[in-house]
């Protein structure tokens, strides 16, 4: 059963999700990069001849023309396989989910029966039952409730819920490719509007208020499976950094009359200093105060508060540079492990306005030390200028 529990004083939310273990890791603890694209792994649940080792998808993408790719039900699946057979980009409920639709609530107590627990909760019903003519169904709603008061007296010291969510898996191609920087532009962008539908789908649901599309490219960056794939989690909850940056864009936005970074990139693009590329519609840049090494955003030039409203011909931009753009960090560090993050607004908060969404690409070049992690302020041993003049002289 998934379970989220806040910890007050750093004020967040910790996923709990044991059957993550689960899953299946084809990289060896030696290694830190993914197996290559040439050495296919035969009991790959992502190459095309292996869609029954999935759940039936969510979203099939079959053609190079957006126009042309629609969106797959389970009766469709059932029924139409020439439609199946020719996917180039698939969405899949994730087998070992880290987050799970309708997720039991916490209303009540319980007990597992296996546990020291429940043998106690019995012994005090016997007890109460034994005191005078009460049936047990009283009895033990009576030790439950006395149960549940106990526990409140700490409930601001150990608060958790069973949270509700989905957590999905984009499989980018059905061939056995490691990086998404072998596939075409058009094949990329399928890939993006991918993202932009589901997003748009869970974005519909009431009750969830945040998503977050990402990547883990390598063993370092928390890949499990070389084949390339992406993964998309929506929460019924803003996470308790995302809210904050939330709260900063919007106070930038009231006291200033302007989105903070609309005001951040122009300013960059003046400077040229941390510029990696621009195209018609974004910009990549290494962030002023990056936290990681070569970490850079791409950042649409026109101030959008969700990708999932992106155009058709932005979309088509997008494609082109991300691929460029990865290309570059995969030819300055060959060996690099990296995350990217689809960094959107929150679904459902007050003056979207001021959020603008932003793709942050995280190489995973350093370790996260004890300083970091006792002082949460990180060293960066190179600094973006250079990181930017790097990037740069490896564009295509």
């Amino acid at each position: 059963m998934h379970e989220t529990r806040y910890d007050w004083l750093a004020d967040r939310w910790v996923i709990f999700a044991p059957n993550r273990e689960e899953r299946p890791n084809e990289f060896h603890a030696v290694f830190n990069h993914p197996t290559p694209a040439d050495i296919q792994n035969p009991h790959c649940p992502f190459c095309s001849g292996a869609e029954s080792a999935t759940p039936a998808p969510t979203l099939v993408l079959p053609v190079v023309d957006l126009e042309s790719s629609r969106s797959l039900n389970r009766e469709d699946y059932a029924r139409d396989r020439e439609f199946i057979s020719n996917w180039l980009v698939r969405v899949v409920p994730n087998k070992f989910p880290a987050m799970a639709l309708n997720s039991p609530s916490t209303t009540g107590l319980k007990i597992d029966k296996t546990s020291a627990d429940f043998f106690q909760l019995q012994l005090s019903i016997d007890s109460v039952l034994g005191e005078g003519s009460m049936c047990a169904e009283t009895a033990t709603m009576q030790v439950c409730e006395s149960r549940v008061a106990t526990s409140n007296r700490a409930s601001h010291l150990f608060r958790s819920q069973h949270p509700s969510g989905c957590h999905e898996v984009i499989v980018e191609s059905p061939k056995h490719v490691a990086s998404l920087t072998s596939l075409s532009c058009d094949h990329i962008e399928l890939v993006l509007d991918a993202y932009r539908q589901r997003l748009l789908h869970w974005r519909s649901h009431p009750d969830f208020q945040f998503a977050v599309v990402f990547k883990n490219f390598g063993a370092d960056a928390g890949a499990s499976l070389s084949h390339t794939h992406s993964q998309l989690i929506c929460l019924d909850f803003v996470p308790s950094d995302v809210q904050r940056t939330h709260q900063r864009l919007v106070e930038h936005y009231e006291q200033h009359g302007s989105c903070y970074i609309c005001q951040v990139m122009q300013e960059e693009i003046r400077i040229q200093d941390r510029i990696v590329a621009e195209t018609e519609h974004f910009v990549v840049l290494c962030p002023f105060a990056s936290r990681f090494p070569f970490a850079f955003s791409i950042i649409p030039r026109t101030h959008r508060t969700h990708f999932e409203n992106i155009t058709i011909e932005e979309l088509r931009d997008f494609s082109k540079i991300l691929k460029s753009s990865l290309q570059a960090l995969e030819r300055a560090h060959p060996e690099a492990a990296y995350n990217f993050v689809l960094q959107s607004s929150p679904f459902h908060r007050f003056n979207q306005e001021a959020h603008h969404w932003r793709l942050r690409v995280i190489p995973r070049l350093s370790k996260v030390a004890g300083f970091e992690w006792g002082s949460d302020c990180f060293i960066n041993t190179i600094k973006p200028e250079i990181a930017a003049r790097i990037l740069r002289e490896h564009m295509a």
